[in-house]
């Protein structure tokens, strides 16, 4: 069946190109439904959803994600300064307007919340043998050795950022297990399809290498290469169709996540932030000198006073009078501004915790500052949640691969068999505001405690090296076998005495 619907979209390249949109906000409309009255343990005729959602584009999700592109830069409406010149003619001064780069911030503090820990690891086997137990160090130093806490990283980064991310594992040409990260900022347009349950059955890349068009696409066995280059003469409408090549995995290499941008939520508070910025800026500046206002004939010289501009009205019909013009208070503007910053917190679930929001005087307990970042904490642990499948993944696809190149490289003939045999669970540790010591501390006391094994504790240690339970036992073995040493010492030591003694008497 799937392999049918597999064949099906390869025969169509453009099917293979058809995404599903990110979408913001719904187009308006009234639902015939809403208002109408029915009787208690009453029936309306069911209908499918006409809810229709706004499309917008990942090329926003770029312009919105950097602060020099942002729409308020090119907002004509700011009010600007406009002053009189020596020559009597008057003339508007620039008035640079200013992102804020909010979107970068809300993005930076959700990663950090959710990958500012190394992926935890967990052998789920109550019994491992001790060639399991070797096995799972082998994989933790290989995880390690090849940065995928870092591509883990950058994964959730690039998806939070661009509305979705790929991460592809590969063998080198020294036949070593790889992985790259696939991003719509650098070009790659990730492309899924499911069957009828939802499950995913292939995995397509669209993208360009100078004019020529790439869709990449991979299922459980093989990568199907498609291109098409306008110089070129082909078939099936400009499509050209290599040869599959077996891509060395057990399952689709590739894995894709999609799911909003991290400022998704707070988009509109926050551009309304800037302009409300932007104009209380100008108005600022436009008063800031402040306004001489005299009101009779003066000499020129007499313009230079304070520094201030002078607003001059001869057409006195009395006394002359002059005095500085106060400049509209700003406490309403400040207000609003702390107002839709504290909205745009609550609404994105992160909290700009500052240095000036922070009491030096006295000591801050962890607690408090978690306190403070409840709404991060809550935000990431959805975010577990939803990263588990991405999480199981990388572990199938790097151990399988792994295993595969401890065979080819001879330093373990039977891997794949051996890793076959490793259940190995993983999770992503939400970061909260607790520094390491009070951590592995709490640890040392939940494992003395007999409320958690040693050996958890252990690999959940933040200074424990990925062998670190193997260390532990040599040591332990080590000081076993000196123990016994100076014990048997002890008792040579004891006999020759004895000897002695029966000699002397």
């Amino acid at each position: 069946m799937n392999d049918e619907l597999i064949r099906q979209l390869l025969a169509d390249p453009e099917k293979l190109i058809a995404k599903q949109p990110f979408t913001r906000g719904c187009e308006p409309y009234l639902v015939s439904e809403d208002g109408k009255t029915v009787a208690v343990n009453g029936t309306i005729t069911a209908r499918p959803p006409r809810f229709k959602k706004v499309v917008v584009s990942q090329e926003r999700f770029m312009k919105e994600l950097d602060p020099n592109s942002h729409d308020i830069l090119f907002d004509d409406n700011i009010p600007t300064l406009c002053i009189k010149i020596n020559n009597g003619d008057y003339k508007d001064i620039v008035f640079t307007k200013q992102a804020v780069p909010m979107q970068k911030i809300i993005k930076n503090k959700q990663v950090l919340h959710l990958t500012g820990h190394k992926m935890q690891f967990t052998l789920v086997d109550t019994e491992p043998t001790r060639k399991q137990q070797m096995d799972f160090i082998t994989f933790k130093q290989y995880w390690d050795l090849r940065n995928q806490d870092g591509m883990k990283t950058k994964m959730v980064d690039t998806q939070k950022s661009y509305g979705d991310a790929g991460l592809l594992y590969y063998f080198d040409l020294n036949g070593r297990v790889k992985s790259r990260l696939l991003s719509f900022a650098d070009g790659y347009v990730l492309c899924p399809h499911n069957d009828q349950n939802g499950d995913r059955i292939l995995e397509c890349v669209y993208y360009y290498n100078e004019d020529v068009e790439y869709i990449d696409c991979y299922d459980s066995k093989y990568m199907y290469r498609i291109t098409r280059d306008n110089n070129a003469t082909s078939d099936d409408n400009g499509w050209t169709y290599h040869n599959p090549i077996e891509h060395g995995f057990d399952e689709i290499p590739l894995i894709t996540k999609r799911g909003e941008v991290a400022w998704n939520d707070v988009e509109t508070l926050i551009e309304s932030y800037e302009i409300l910025y932007n104009v209380f800026a100008a108005i600022q500046r436009r008063h800031g000198w402040g306004l001489l206002y005299i009101k009779g004939k003066f000499k020129d010289a007499a313009q230079k006073i304070a520094g201030s501009y002078i607003l001059n009205d001869t057409s006195i019909d009395g006394k002359g009078d002059a005095k500085f013009l106060t400049p509209p208070d700003p406490q309403g503007y400040l207000e609003t501004l702390r107002l839709l910053f504290d909205t745009i917190q609550m609404g994105a679930s992160t909290t700009f915790l500052l240095p000036k929001d922070i009491n030096y005087s006295g000591d801050i307990s962890g607690i408090a500052i978690k306190l403070v970042q409840n709404l991060d904490i809550n935000r990431a642990l959805r975010d577990v949640i939803d990263w588990q499948n991405v999480a199981d993944k990388m572990v199938r696809l790097f151990k399988y691969g792994l295993a595969k190149e401890l065979v080819r490289s001879g330093e373990n003939q039977t891997a794949v068999t051996d890793f076959e045999q490793l259940n190995i669970n993983a999770k992503f540790k939400v970061w909260q505001p607790m520094n390491d010591y009070e951590y592995n501390q709490m640890l040392t006391i939940l494992s003395g405690a007999g409320l958690l094994s040693k050996e958890t504790g252990i690999q959940k240690n933040t200074e424990s090296a990925p062998d670190e339970s193997f260390r532990i036992s040599k040591q332990l073995e080590k000081e076993k076998e000196t123990q016994q040493q100076q014990q048997r010492t002890e008792v040579i030591k004891s006999n020759v005495n004895i000897k002695k003694k029966k000699k002397i008497l």
